[in-house]
């Protein structure tokens, strides 16, 4: 949560906690910084090491200042698009930025900069139900068909899949009801999910990756467990998930995996009005803002899902202490 600061007169800003990556001999050391601004936390960071202009760019730092080839850039990481310059975005906390010298490429008219070569991870959590088998069960059964990406399987053969998976997960009917939450690692929320299922559903299965046209798939012990697009706008867009696909009813309803994020600007974790129905792919949200996802498998005609699921989905407050 952004605090809010008096400087005097009344006049009051938000400052925010972030994480600076300073890349030295090709090293990255972080530092824990504040500010409201760009410039406020290179300073609170670096102090009199670093020398900021008053357009906000980086003259120097340690005394090396830019030269004809490189210059101080500072870069902000944003998951699915890896590091980009920063280019006076908002802050928000969590944010990761890198400052490093970067060499300078010009080429049809345009300037880029070396990325850093820094990976972030970051933890998410999961809470995954399915409210109803029996209506999943349903629906397979009643002729509805799987989106074009179910690799050619009818819906009750992809309902087998996923009763195998919550089988072998050792998961009844009461636990998948009832609902559960899962804690992954990752670059990206896909790739964090993927982890949460190996290590919390499946522990002591192997997990391997792979691309095919335009899909990243996710094996646990040579079996596809999730597969998404790659698709920029669309990055992270389940085409599977446990078995199930996005599957549509003759009435034009779907039986999909609804997906939800707790607000991360939200003042407290205990507050059920704090999730929201993902209108984005899951993939596009930011691990470095967003931490907590619920994944419901379920049969809707709303475009934005069940309009009062979220009210009964757990507030993160009751995850496990066991996953923390």
């Amino acid at each position: 949560m952004a605090l809010a600061l008096d400087h005097g007169g009344g006049h009051r800003s938000e400052t925010y906690a972030v994480n600076l990556n300073v890349c030295e001999d090709g090293c990255y050391t972080a530092h824990p910084a504040e500010g409201s601004n760009l410039r406020q936390v290179l300073e609170d960071a670096l102090g009199e090491d670093v020398v900021v202009l008053g357009n906000g760019n980086v003259s120097s730092y340690k005394g090396v200042g830019n030269t004809q080839d490189a210059s101080w850039v500072v870069f902000r990481w944003n998951g699915m698009g890896g590091w980009s310059a920063y280019a006076g975005e908002r802050l928000h906390n969590g944010m990761e930025l890198v400052l490093q010298l970067s060499t300078r490429t010009v080429s049809d008219g345009g300037t880029a900069y070396d990325p850093p070569t820094l990976e972030i991870v970051k933890d998410a959590y999961f809470y995954i139900q399915i409210p109803s088998l029996e209506e999943i069960e349903s629906v397979a059964s009643s002729g509805a068909r799987p989106d074009a990406n179910s690799g050619g399987l009818t819906a009750m053969e992809r309902f087998g899949l996923l009763l195998g998976w919550l089988e072998r997960a050792g998961l009844d009917a009461d636990s998948v009801e009832g609902g559960f939450w899962i804690k992954g690692t990752g670059s990206t929320a896909n790739e964090a999910l993927a982890d949460a299922v190996q290590s919390c559903m499946y522990p002591g299965s192997t997990i391997s990756k792979a691309e095919d046209r335009g899909v990243i798939e996710y094996y646990l012990d040579g079996e596809l467990v999730h597969s998404h697009l790659v698709k920029e706008r669309m990055y992270g867009w389940f085409v599977t998930f446990l078995g199930w696909t996005d599957t549509s009813l003759a009435n034009g309803d779907w039986t999909y995996w609804s997906q939800f994020s707790y607000n991360p600007n939200a003042g407290a974790l205990d507050d059920a009005r704090q999730w929201t129905y993902n209108t984005l792919s899951l993939g596009l949200h930011d691990l470095s803002r967003y931490s907590y996802f619920a994944l419901v498998l379920q049969t809707t005609s709303e475009m934005d899902a069940d309009q009062g699921l979220w009210t009964r989905i757990p507030v993160p407050s009751e995850i496990p202490e066991a996953l923390r």
